[in-house]
């Protein structure tokens, strides 16, 4: 059993991308090394090539998965899939890099999500007739290769399939090419690839199984760490870099199998030869009836001629005559017979053909009317065969309903080709269902009619309508990514801007006396200011990046409190009627951001309802959401289906159109007069930053339900603990306050000598590191995030590199959400967002003081 690592191409090894919980980085410590063994030789899948390389399309989503999270995977080589599964058992390997998981194999294995997906097929030698399925296998002998999923599946679920168990694939095609077993089961990507490797082109692929092949890593049952981490991995990887992966090996598609052009050909040249040899036999028996009648006129005119002589020269012989003739008229007979029994025999085979069509098959005569239809059609559509006889084409079809719409499609059928169209056919309860239809012209006893093929289309219909709901849903993502992107930038700047403003403001309003003329001036610019503030808040919320302070609430209780708020904020007309649901879980979320969605969702509705008066129902519930339920919902990100709390404002207005529906969201969209239109815009921002999901039903006239769902957390709600005020502290010291700004490192320089402070001051990082490593005696550093040269988070590292007890509280325009994310368990000693007032410095100073005093010395 030899071991390496998996080669990652000569690119130097990266940090980890993928954000880990404390727990599972002490995992990956505890575990540095980590046993992978593959199948030796599943190609394309995974195998060995000639030099011992490990290859394949598992290998390679192996090495992204090693650069993602920064890890390393060693592989063992074992001899064979029957000595990797034995070793797996027994914890000598931890990882396979491909197995499909089944009910047997997840008794001793965990699995990662589906790297692939891949249709099983059954596999004959040519000449069986397709169609065939697992449940028509009964006692036929089939190849399995030993230990394969196949093989588990099979053996638990069609026990009477007698099972030819052998060691690899190439056994197995080999064992179906020679005839030595009936069929073989297996993926289609793989029995293809080695049957095109192999040479082997008498095999056809006969049916497919009730059952696919879904691939996914294994991983030992008692790591269910490495589950987490592995499936965090895969999730890393874009979908761009899983494809370029795996079409290097696979032809797919949404990440599922399709057949290459080369199987496409070689079932192609299959199916060409079985018609040609088809042709070649009824040539052959057509020219031999013609030989036999030929030779047998030839024989009657040569008795004929004889007769006649024979009459004329020997009357005496006519008796013998009249014998032969006799036992030739029987001859005929009996040939007649045959060629009766054989026009006989080609009629049941097409009736067999014609009732095993897996779609439905009609045949009309000229006016519509059907005059034979198989099983299949009778099934579909619920009528009896007496009935379906009965009707006509226009009974059938919901679109072409009247006989001159069928005459004038009949007229453009024709016997040399085939014609397609799609249409709707109507079952006998009424419903209808989508087809495709293939028909062309026949000789039916004599008469012209027509057959149809008629094909069920739902399901592709429907697989297209989600695709194209998926491609909407991206567009979307990818919108409201930009433009969030734009929204953070610029509410970045705006606060930076607004640090000045609010700043100088607030120190003219300390400075100036009580009677002067000027107080009221300043007191309407600070108002300004905060309401552009807010603005700012509001565009970092649409994009995500709001300031969030988490924290277990009870939803029905925060909608109690803003009973008294909401009803000020809404019409005097409209009635607020509550629906609040029992024993609620708690959410885990910042209720300010959720009071905010809630204010919006409410006063939208009051503008809604308009002068005329109506009600506004505010309901709770919690539903455990499924996958599809999610899938219609406005998200960007994809979310889990599990248990969510719901917050549904319901309300009878003017409810919306489709147009307006679909722009609602939209930042700066608005219908009306007033306002920037960025409340919804902020809403779907909030959500997405909880993870949440909304749900919209509207209809003009009908009102209008906004369904908001949030994640369920474990346990109660908590309660926050008010904030102490320490309006009159002041401090003490030398600060070293650090901005590219200007204007802002003169305001922020005033605030901080407004509480006591010795400011000195740095235009960037460079300039700070300097100045801190010049002077001992600077008690901490206001220090910006964003700035030229050398950026908050660099200088903050060369801070605590000169003196690793160094104070530094980050100052930023973007959130502080995002900020401390960024610095968790770096030590910073506190963060401020911008624009900030004198009390927000003040309390971010003094909780940056008491937590160093209440921290043991080290």
């Amino acid at each position: 059993m030899s071991a390496y690592s998996v080669p990652d191409c000569g690119a130097a090894r990266t940090e980890s991308t993928v954000v880990l919980t404390p727990q599972e980085q002490q995992w990956l410590k505890q575990h540095p090394v980590i046993k992978l063994a593959p199948d030796p030789d599943f190609k394309p899948i995974e195998f060995f090539d000639e030099n011992g390389r490990y290859q394949g399309a598992s290998a390679d989503i192996i090495r992204l998965l090693e650069k993602k999270l920064g890890i390393t995977i060693t592989v063992v080589h074992l001899k064979n899939w029957d000595e990797v599964m034995e070793k797996f058992k027994t914890h000598e390997v931890d990882l396979l890099g491909a197995m499909v998981k089944t009910p047997n194999r997840e008794k001793f294995a965990l699995f990662t999500d589906t790297l692939v997906t891949v249709p099983g097929g059954i596999f004959s030698r040519v000449g069986v007739l397709p169609g065939q399925t697992l449940a028509g296998l009964k006692g036929k002998r089939v190849a399995v290769v030993s230990n394969y999923a196949a093989h588990d599946i099979l053996k638990s679920r069609y026990p009477e399939i007698r099972l030819e168990v052998v060691p690899d694939v190439s056994t197995a095609l080999a064992k179906t090419s020679l005839g030595m077993v009936d069929y073989y089961v297996e993926n289609m990507a793989n029995a293809t690839y080695y049957a095109q490797e192999s040479g082997i082109t008498n095999l056809q692929l006969a049916g497919r199984t009730d059952f696919e092949y879904r691939w996914g890593m294994g991983i030992r049952k008692d790591w269910p760490e490495l589950q987490g981490i592995l499936n965090k991995g895969l999730a890393a990887i874009g979908p761009e870099e899983r494809s370029e992966a795996l079409k290097k090996w696979l032809f797919v598609d949404d990440m599922h199998w399709r057949p290459t052009k080369t199987f496409v050909a070689m079932a192609v040249a299959v199916l060409l030869a079985l018609l040609l040899a088809a042709a070649a036999y009824a040539n052959y028996a057509l020219k031999k009836v013609v030989k036999s009648r030929t030779a047998s006129l030839q024989e009657e005119l040569r008795e004929r001629e004889k007769a006649q002589l024979a009459l004329k020269e020997l009357s005496l012989q006519l008796e013998d005559r009249v014998r032969e003739r006799t036992a030739e008229l029987e001859r005929e007979i009996a040939e007649r017979s045959k060629t009766e029994q054989a026009v006989a025999a080609s009629e049941q085979r097409f009736r067999d053909l014609f009732q095993n069509v897996a779609d439905p098959v009609y045949i009309a005569d000229a006016d519509g009317r059907i005059i034979a239809a198989n099983d299949q059609a009778v099934s579909e559509v619920g009528f009896t065969r007496a009935e379906l006889l009965e009707r006509r084409i226009e009974d059938l079809d919901a679109i072409n309903d009247a006989p001159e719409k069928v005459a004038e499609q009949f007229q453009g059928f024709s016997n040399a080709a085939s014609a397609t169209f799609e249409t709707m056919h109507r079952r006998k309860d009424g419903s209808t269902f989508p087809v495709e239809v293939k028909v062309r012209l026949i000789d039916f006893d004599g008469h012209p009619a027509v057959i149809g093929v008629a094909r069920n289309i739902s399901e592709r219909r429907k697989a297209e309508n989600e695709r194209l709901r998926l491609e909407q849903q991206l567009l979307h993502a990818q919108k409201l990514e930009s433009l969030g992107v734009l929204a953070g930038g610029i509410a970045h700047d705006f606060n930076n801007i607004l640090t000045s403003i609010i700043g100088n403001t607030e120190l003219a309003l300390l400075r100036l006396p009580a009677q002067s003329p000027a107080l009221e001036n300043l007191q309407r610019v600070e108002a300004s200011a905060v309401r552009a503030a807010d603005l700012a808040r509001q565009m970092l919320a649409y994009s995500g990046k709001g300031k969030f302070l988490i924290e277990s609430i009870d939803v029905n209780r925060m909608l109690q409190e803003m009973g008294h708020m909401l009803e000020v904020a809404i019409s005097k007309r409209v009635v607020l009627d509550y629906q609040l649901g029992e024993e609620l879980p708690a959410v885990e979320v910042d209720a300010t951001q959720i009071r905010q969605i809630v204010m919006n969702l409410v006063i939208n509705a009051s503008e809604a309802i308009g002068d005329s008066g109506g009600t506004i129902t505010v309901a709770t519930s919690c539903a455990d959401c499924r996958e599809e339920y999610l899938n219609d919902a406005w998200l960007v990100d994809p979310i889990p289906a599990g248990s969510y709390v719901v917050i549904e404002v319901t309300d009878d207005g003017c409810g919306m159109d489709k147009a307006t529906l679909s722009r609602i969201f939209d930042p700066f969209f608005t219908t009306k007069f007033t306002g920037r239109g960025l409340g919804m815009a902020a809403v779907l921002g909030i959500i997405r930053s909880h993870k949440g999901a909304i749900k919209v039903y509207s209809e003009p006239g009908r009102g209008t339900t906004f369904k908001v769902l949030l994640p369920a957390a474990a346990g109660c709600a908590g309660v926050s603990a008010p904030e102490a005020e320490a309006q009159n502290w002041r401090g003490e010291g030398v600060v070293l306050l650090v901005d590219d700004e200007e204007e802002i490192r003169s305001t922020a320089g005033e605030l901080l000598r407004e509480l006591g402070f010795e400011v000195i001051t740095a235009r960037d990082g460079c300039e700070a590191v300097e100045a801190y490593r010049m002077r001992g005696d600077i008690a901490f550093v206001l220090l910006d995030l964003t700035m030229p040269h050398m950026d908050g988070e660099q200088c903050f590292r060369e801070l605590r590199r000169i003196d690793p007890s160094a104070k530094v509280i980050m100052s930023s325009g973007f959130s502080e959400h995002e900020v401390a994310k960024k610095f968790a368990g770096q030590g910073l000693a506190g963060l401020i967002q911008k624009p900030y007032k004198l009390s927000s410095l003040r309390s971010v100073i003094m909780a940056s003081r008491n937590a160093a005093a209440a921290s043991p010395p080290s």
